[in-house]
Parts: structure tokens; C-alpha cells; sequence
């Protein structure tokens, strides 16, 4: 049954509105501590780049032969240039909104021995644009999908996410949304949210330090923002998936319990999340199969994509 779904994923249409990434990695290994300073050595042996951010989600819907458009503002630089490039090549229908004085976030990870050292961040974000022209771009393309993904990095594309909810539920579009940051009114009346647990626990004000916990404050949010419900990435604890009307369902890690990297999960279980619900396959068994495929390329050490291939391997 769930293979023959996959096997329609192909007229599944999903439109991705959020910030893309330029996602750099340099894989070293440690030789040493520098003279001049107490910090190690990193001898790079390899860089790798990769579209992160909302392209990272689109690329991951793609892979899996969803129909994609994606929505995002974009600088005149190289990161912009690379990305589109592999948009394209992905079959992907662009429309990356270039800005002025605006730069595409470029992210650089050092690596050694599968531990990650330090990030860069580069970026010019601009917190307050707001475009007309992507507001026509999202009012043509709306009436013509299954489901509406928002992939907030908090680095400007979706300064004006309630009017775009608002289009979206005007044309009941089921809206998912990876959240940026502790204000979680920006997102009120959208379906589910997905943030991870340390993204949930600033927006609440408070840890949470068990499964009650977790599933207390949810409730909470859900009442608050007019949400469906809450999927909590938890790294190597799993995902906890709360409704209102449900029992709360905590789902384990399936990946090996000593890998700690897990960068790019959150956009592959968003990716599946939307094909699967677009497809009508209840909201359980999709938080179940998206947390296993995020576990398969953890354990791969994989930055961050999956493939058709190793998501049916799952089912």
C-alpha cells in the first residue's frame, strides 16, 4: 500500500517558501594544537558544498519525485548562482527573488573525525523586506498545489509569513512550518510545526525535562497558535508528535545512539511529512517513516539528502 503511494509522490505538488543556505563543509582531521594559541590544527582534506535551508527541502521533495517550486529572496553572489544550479538540475522551478545589498547565507561546518568543530555564519540578512512581487508569485502558484511548506531561517524571506498563511487557508492549502525563534504568533493558523526540541524550549521560556513535559507545553502552543499540531524533533531521543485530540505519540531514534550530528534532519522528515500527508497517509505513520529515514542518513553520515531509493527501503 505505502509503495504504491510513494509511486504517485510524482503528482504531488508542494511549494517551499523559505530562506536558502549555502551549506560548506571542510573534512580535516586534527594534527596538532597551532603555536601561537591553545586551538587545534584542522589539515582539510576535502570541502563539499550543498544547498541548505529551504533548498535543502525542496531538493529532498524532489529526490522523491514530489513536484516542486520554491519561493525565496536571494543575493547577486556566488551562493545564489550555485544553489539555482542545482535547483535547475533537480527539476525544481525556481523563483529566488535577488535584493540588493542582500547576501545568500553561506554556512561553513569544519569537520574532524565526524565531530563538528565550529560553524561560520556569513551573512547580510534583511529581517523586514517586504516584496510584492513575491507575494504575486505565491498568489499564482498556491492554487496549484497540495501543500505549502514554510522553511524559516529567520534570514528574511518569510518577514510576511501571516499573509501568506492567510492565502494559504483562504484556499484551504494545508501549511507545515520548520519555525525560526522564540515568536511563534507569526505562525499562528498554520497546520503543524516542526521545531526541534532546543527551538521549542526558547519559545516556551522553560526546559522541558520529560515526555509530560513536553507534551504540557505542546498542548499549550497548539491552544495558542491555532495549530493542528506539533512535531518536536529531539535529535537522538526521536520526534514526539502532539495533537489535541490524541494521545501523544514518542517516536525513538532509530540511528546509531553515538552519532550527534544530525544536521539536515529537520529538512528531510519536513520533505517526507509533506508528500506523505499530501497523499493522504495519516499523520502517525508519517511522523513514524519520517523519523526513520532521518535516522538512515544519520547513521550514513549523509549531509543531507534522501533518496528514492532509500526511502522505499524503509517501507
Amino acid at each position: 500500500m505505502l509503495k504504491q503511494i510513494v509511486s504517485n509522490f510524482n503528482n504531488i505538488s508542494i511549494l517551499v517558501i523559505g530562506d536558502i543556505i549555502l551549506d560548506r563543509y571542510y573534512y580535516g582531521i586534527n594534527i596538532g594544537n597551532a603555536s601561537e594559541s591553545p586551538t587545534p590544527i584542522i589539515k582539510i582534506n576535502n570541502i563539499q558544498e550543498k544547498p541548505g535551508g529551504a533548498a535543502n527541502v525542496a531538493i529532498n521533495i524532489s529526490n522523491l519525485k514530489g513536484n516542486v517550486n520554491i519561493i525565496s529572496l536571494s543575493g547577486y553572489d556566488y551562493a545564489t548562482k550555485y544553489i539555482r544550479n542545482k535547483l535547475v538540475n533537480s527539476n525544481i522551478k525556481c523563483n529566488l527573488i535577488k535584493v540588493k545589498n542582500y547576501n545568500t547565507t553561506i554556512k561553513s561546518r569544519i569537520i574532524s573525525d565526524n565531530n563538528q568543530i565550529i560553524r561560520l555564519d556569513l551573512e547580510n540578512k534583511n529581517n523586514y523586506f517586504q516584496s510584492p512581487i513575491m507575494i504575486k508569485k505565491i498568489k499564482s502558484i498556491l492554487p496549484h498545489v497540495n501543500m505549502l511548506v514554510l522553511s524559516d531561517y529567520n534570514k528574511g524571506t518569510l518577514s510576511s509569513v501571516q499573509e501568506i498563511i492567510r492565502l494559504a487557508r483562504n484556499l484551504n492549502i494545508p501549511i507545515i512550518v520548520d519555525p525560526k525563534g522564540n515568536n511563534y504568533d507569526k505562525y499562528k493558523g498554520a497546520n503543524i510545526l516542526t521545531p526541534n526540541i532546543y527551538e521549542f524550549q526558547k519559545a516556551i521560556g522553560t526546559i522541558c525535562y520529560s515526555n509530560d513535559d513536553i507534551v504540557f507545553y505542546g498542548l499549550n502552543v497548539i491552544k495558542k497558535y491555532d495549530l493542528s499540531a506539533l512535531l518536536i524533533t529531539r535529535d537522538k531521543h526521536g520526534v514526539s508528535l502532539i495533537q489535541p485530540n490524541n494521545n501523544p505519540l514518542h517516536i525513538l531514534a532509530t540511528q546509531n545512539k553515538n552519532i550527534y550530528n544530525v544536521v539536515g534532519a529537520g529538512d528531510v522528515i519536513i520533505s517526507i511529512l509533506a508528500l506523505l500527508l499530501s497523499s493522504n497517509v495519516n499523520i502517525k505513520d508519517s511522523c513514524i517513516l519520517s523519523n526513520k529515514a532521518a535516522g538512515l542518513l544519520v547513521s550514513k553520515n549523509n549531509y543531507f539528502n534522501i533518496e528514492l531509493e532509500d526511502f522505499i527501503s524503509l517501507i
